[in-house]
């Protein structure tokens, strides 16, 4: 059975696309944040991390916007749990540990809309 969008609660997609769009903000204004206090604790050049940290929170922001026109809602959570393992590699690769924070928060997003997905489809 799938869920199309029309049958779906009016806050479904909402509440997850302003969670996951939030929680990259967040970690956007962390990087600059820890740029400019903490450079020193980056593994590599400080600059070029906070461009990387900042390169992959605007691609995941940029990624949302085919939720906005997913009818029926598909599954996702195979590419959640696929882009989570390689973003907390990419923060651990740049000894921006912090940073798995914002992530961690951004992957309960997305099994929430996974699990109420699948309670709203009765699977």
């Amino acid at each position: 059975m799938t869920l199309n969008r029309k049958d779906a609660p009016k806050s479904f997609i909402p509440i997850f696309i302003i969670w996951i769009f939030l929680c990259n903000v967040a970690a956007i204004i962390l990087a600059v944040v820890w740029w400019l206090q903490f450079p020193e604790t980056f593994l590599f050049d400080a600059t070029i991390s906070m461009v990387i940290i900042i390169g992959i929170n605007v691609l995941s922001i940029i990624l949302l916007y085919p939720m906005f026109g997913m009818d029926p809602i598909r599954p996702f959570l195979k590419g959640a749990l696929i882009w989570y393992v390689v973003i907390s590699i990419i923060y651990i690769i740049l000894w921006a540990w912090i940073f798995l924070i914002p992530g961690t928060i951004q992957l309960m997003g997305d099994l929430w809309f996974h699990w109420k997905r699948k309670k709203l489809i009765g699977e």
